[in-house]
């Protein structure tokens, strides 16, 4: 199997090609970011953002959009901090023009922060919430 680093030169000539700023790939013990700034494509060195603990699970948006914390026609947030959820509950939504998109809990556990206030617009991977799973329960 190839190195995935061997093809960062035809990456950075795609994302030149596509006029995109940014290429962001993730794995589980690193992340490779290429920058395209109209001049030339350069790999910027990066530290993936540490969880609160390493019990802790970072939820992040499953596509770009506008952050809502609340579906727009209720006043309250669909998730507070301290509350415990259910996997497949709601966290919050992303509005992607119409569309209004959940952001489910992945597991059991106890939502302890909200990393991005209600409004925002956020992109693909961007970290929302920090979930403490609650121990011994699985889904």
């Amino acid at each position: 199997m190839s190195n995935p680093l061997d093809h960062v030169d035809q990456l950075s000539a795609w994302l030149k090609d596509a006029n995109l700023a940014l290429l962001e790939l993730r794995g589980p013990n690193a992340t490779l970011r290429l920058v395209n700034d109209g001049a030339s494509v350069r790999v910027v060195e990066g530290e993936e953002t540490p969880s609160v603990d390493a019990l802790s699970l970072t939820v992040r948006a499953p596509s770009p959009g506008i952050f809502l914390d609340r579906h727009p026609l209720h006043e309250c947030a669909v998730a507070s901090v301290a509350a415990d959820v259910w996997a497949g509950d709601p966290l919050g939504f992303l509005q992607i023009g119409p569309l209004l998109l959940a952001v489910p809990a992945p597991r059991v556990g106890t939502l302890t922060d909200v990393l991005v206030p209600h409004g925002t617009i956020v992109g693909y991977g961007t970290p929302l919430f920090v979930l403490q799973p609650i121990e011994g329960e699985r889904s």
